[in-house]
């Protein structure tokens, strides 16, 4: 979306009378009804002076565009220049603006610095990661810019930095970024003039933009090339049985929304195992090779980041990540902004989204409202917290209430614990004392110390795709979140940490053999092998297990608000805490394929599980 845009001469005429910051905040007060800090309109009337500087030689008729809103996005790109080269080719030159006058490097995030703004540091994305981000954003999403083979050069200005290869911008850590934008500082105004007028001989009257913004927002050839290959001959994302069908009545869905306009809901239901994930990974790829523009979602950041991961190339390693996206990111949207949202995990959404839960009114209501089609995938049995709303009574309300179509489906082949319903049904047992009587062809064993788990998961570790988790019970120590060494879990002689806070995903990164996942690092994810640290939240009686809810660390937020919430009615809040621990350690107990190893803390509940195996794993 267009904020400001004039010609180069107009733009030089507005800097001389010193007004131009002036008139893009009167365009920003029209086109988004409100004011902006005064702290933005210093950095227009600062930045843009200096830029006149540089664009000086250019025709008067190249295009200025500033503030431009990229879709998909609330992000705005600071100046772009538009005009054509030599061989009249249109050309686009982003320019990412900065006031900055140092930074540190942040070792524990990827593409992030840290500088001072506003008298204060922060971290921050590196501002060649935040332009190249901006340029693959518009490469793989804007057909025009595809279809009319517009270039786009992104640069980095940092007016008032003095630049040098030695500085903590060109750390190592960040070259994936600046080894593909050149950036510039305040000594460098010859080599920036220079790199501009070389790429734009010619002006185009504001056209390139124009074309640029009446663009259908889809995934490009590009982009869908680079997914599909990605996709193509993994194991991973194989379709078997009723996913297979499941698949193609989503295609349908979608594609029937798309030409009548009616929104469709559809719930999918399926325990752990049934490939939930591997499904909506697969529907994301069909459903964008389609033609049509939607997104993965799910609350869990864990499974976002693991499966995006699995689908990045050099060629879309930052704009892939806007097909990934948090349930709470809908709040704004207009309706039926997307053609489909695929939603995983979908137990796991909550009522109101941000940091301290107070945006947005209700994300099945929110994620129903922006989309065509919105597809649910649903275990009720593991939601694991008070402010999990994801049943199936309410996707359904909201359905109603916005007048879709509903399809209801189930997955039922388990294809995880080596396919053993029986395992589940013995889980199931276990946990809620269903009685049932089962055998099942899985590994499952009781080991006799927290030290044996982790000696049988560095065993099993030969693909990087055994982990150890445990319970809610130890606290985390905030300023220890990224130190491996700091031992948070600790039983008797035992101790380990719990994962690091930053940095690759707990499912993927090597080093996290040597840590404690919890349920969010895991939920939605498999792998081959996982111990599991039962916690004293769990425990035996001499008839059943019980939970235990005051043994939970104080730190864990799944139980927030219990204590008020007891006195309004003790008995349901009893039996809602005592399913969310048990709904937890489900989780948990599910996420191998081929193996799970188990500990538990409370004595008589120890004993209880061997003598489960001792039975034969006859219940």
């Amino acid at each position: 979306m267009i904020l400001f845009s004039c010609l180069k001469n107009e733009f030089m005429e507005y800097v001389r009378d010193g007004v131009i910051s002036d008139k893009v905040y009167s365009a920003y007060k029209e086109k988004y009804k409100r004011k902006t800090k005064y702290n933005q309109i210093k950095a227009w009337a600062n930045s843009l002076p200096i830029m006149a500087q540089v664009i000086d030689e250019l025709p008067d008729n190249v295009g200025i565009i500033l503030e431009y809103n990229i879709p998909l996005t609330s992000k705005s790109i600071d100046m772009i220049i538009t005009g054509y080269n030599e061989s009249k080719s249109p050309i686009m030159i982003l320019i990412e603006l900065k006031q900055w006058s140092y930074s540190r490097v942040i070792k524990s995030v990827d593409g992030v610095v840290r500088t001072k703004i506003n008298k204060h540091e922060k971290n921050v994305l590196h501002p060649a990661y935040q332009v190249l981000s901006y340029a693959q954003i518009l490469n793989n999403y804007n057909i025009n810019i595809e279809k009319e083979k517009i270039n786009i050069i992104p640069l980095v200005v940092l007016h008032n930095y003095e630049l040098d290869m030695s500085d903590a911008l060109y750390n190592k850590k960040y070259r994936p970024y600046y080894s593909k934008v050149n950036m510039y500082g305040m000594n460098d105004k010859i080599e920036l003039k220079e790199i501009i007028n070389s790429n734009i001989k010619y002006g185009d009257n504001l056209e390139i933009i124009n074309i640029v913004d009446k663009s259908e927002i889809r995934p490009t050839k590009r982009l869908l090339d680079s997914i599909i290959n990605m996709t193509k001959g993994k194991k991973e994302f194989t379709l078997l049985d009723e996913q297979k069908v499941i698949m193609e009545e989503i295609i349908t869905n979608a594609r029937l929304s798309f030409t009548d306009g009616k929104k469709r809901v559809m719930i999918v239901k399926g325990g752990p195992g049934t490939g939930k994930s591997v499904l909506a990974i697969n529907a994301l790829g069909e459903l964008l090779s389609n033609g049509l523009m939607g997104a993965y979602v799910s609350k869990n950041m864990a499974p976002r980041k693991v499966y995006k991961n699995m689908l990045v190339s050099k060629d879309n390693e930052i704009s892939i990540h806007e097909l990934f996206k948090s349930s709470g990111y809908f709040f704004k949207d207009k309706s039926n902004k997307y053609d489909f949202l695929l939603v995983d995990e979908a137990h796991r959404l909550q009522e109101k989204s941000g940091i301290h839960n107070n945006i947005g009114e209700n994300q099945i209501k929110e994620i129903i409202n922006a989309s065509k089609l919105s597809v649910f995938f649903v275990d009720e049995a593991q939601i694991i917290t008070l402010r999990d709303i994801g049943l199936i009574e309410n996707i359904l309300f909201y359905a109603k209430y916005f007048e879709a179509l509903i399809d209801n489906l189930e997955l039922k082949s388990q294809f995880r614990c080596n396919g053993s319903d029986n395992y589940l049904d013995f889980i199931d047992n276990f946990l809620y004392n269903k009685r049932c009587k089962v055998r099942f062809n899985f590994d499952f064993r009781v080991m006799d110390s927290p030290e044996e788990v982790q000696k049988i998961i560095k065993e099993k570790n030969t693909n990087n795709n055994a982990r150890m988790v445990a319970g809610f019970c130890w606290p985390r120590k905030v300023r220890y979140a990224d130190n491996q060494d700091y031992h948070d879990i600790k039983i008797g002689d035992f101790s380990m940490s719990w994962n690091l806070k930053h940095g690759e995903p707990f499912a993927t990164r090597e080093s996290a053999i040597n840590e404690i996942g919890c349920v969010y690092n895991v939920q939605g994810l498999e792998f081959d092998y996982i111990g599991v640290i039962i916690g004293p939240d769990l425990k035996y009686d001499g008839k059943k297990v019980v939970s235990d809810y005051k043994a939970r660390a104080n730190t864990e937020k799944s139980l927030y608000g219990l204590q008020v919430l007891l006195k309004q009615d003790k008995d349901y809040y009893e039996k809602m805490a005592d399913t969310i621990i048990k709904n937890t350690y489900r989780v948990l107990l599910t996420r191998g394929i081929k193996g799970c190893y188990v500990y538990a803390v409370d004595e008589k509940l120890q004993k209880h599980l061997k003598k489960m195996q001792d039975n034969k794993l006859q219940l």
